[in-house]
């Protein structure tokens, strides 16, 4: 019984020292290049390998060759249970201000084991707060602004619910 006990405890703590011991900063730089097949290039930013997950900072982003936002601060946390990722102080270029938000304050987003069929997304900018998340078993996307501010550029993709908020929904 003490050699079962202390394989699982070996096999254990060797998970625990591969997942923080992991070349994170390499994943990353894997997900960038894949990303640039798609004409989306990140450039600038600085990055971090953390124990429990990578941090961006100060990173610009590029879609088919013009500047399309800039992040002040991206974290990724992976643990055992769930995952988080949270950016904050997202400035949008001025030329898309007209189809997206002025500015985001911060995102939130969550994939727990708990619950692998939904993505949870929270939001707060210059929009409000906003709810919603990924299905991904109905491959639906759901959002909701129960108290808009300034929606204007973005009212076009919204509809409006019974008790006078808005909400975002479609599949993929």
């Amino acid at each position: 019984m003490q050699m079962v006990k202390r394989i699982i405890g070996g096999f254990l703590l060797f998970i625990i020292l591969l997942w923080l011991l992991s070349p994170k900063e390499e994943l990353y730089y894997l997900l960038e290049k894949s990303l640039k097949k798609e004409n989306i290039i990140i450039a600038h930013e600085q990055v971090k390998d953390t124990w429990f997950g990578l941090k961006i900072e100060n990173a610009d982003i590029y879609v088919k060759g013009a500047k399309v936002a800039h992040i002040k601060s991206l974290n990724f946390n992976s643990f055992f249970l769930y995952n988080k990722l949270a950016l904050s102080n997202i400035e949008l270029n001025k030329a898309i201000q007209n189809v997206a938000p002025k500015s985001i304050d911060s995102v939130s987003i969550l994939y727990s084991i708990l619950d692998p069929l939904h993505i949870k997304i929270d939001s707060e900018g210059s929009f409000g707060l906003l709810e919603g998340g990924v299905i991904l078993n109905e491959r639906r996307v759901k959002m909701s602004i129960p108290e808009p501010k300034d929606i204007q550029s973005i009212k076009k993709f919204l509809k409006k619910d019974k008790t006078g908020g808005w909400f975002y929904e479609t599949t993929y």
